[in-house]
């Protein structure tokens, strides 16, 4: 999976959907992953909530990755929501957003101590 294409390139995420921001992939300290436009659902003012998913292929060591939102899908624009820091026995660690509804979603790998394959996975 590419790393943040660029400005205004999100790709649009419906409801009852999953998508990849990192994919079984060795990611960089400071790497921002594939951004996603949170579809609005018709109908509805704000969209149901979103679901994140971090599944290490070892033991990631310590290791933080933040989960980020905007209204702009621009890299300045993006601010913490939520940092995952912790995982059980099987390497994953997940955060629910049921209180937030961004625009715009994507991720930041601020600290990863082992050499490890991330996933990252977002749930509409």
């Amino acid at each position: 999976m590419p790393v943040y294409p660029g400005n205004d390139l999100a790709t649009l995420l419906y409801e009852n959907r999953q998508a990849f921001l990192f994919i079984e992939e060795p990611v960089k300290v400071g790497e921002r992953s594939v951004a996603f436009q949170l579809r609005r659902e018709r109908g509805a003012s704000y969209p149901f909530g979103v679901s994140f998913e971090a599944s290490f292929s070892a033991n990631p060591g310590a290791f933080e990755i933040d989960i980020q939102i905007a209204d702009r899908d621009e890299p300045g624009a993006y601010v913490t929501a939520a940092t995952l820091d912790s995982a059980n026995a099987s390497f994953t660690a997940r955060y629910d957003m049921t209180n937030l509804w961004p625009k715009y979603v994507s991720a930041v790998v601020v600290a990863l101590t082992n050499a490890v394959n991330v996933t990252l996975m977002v749930t509409r």
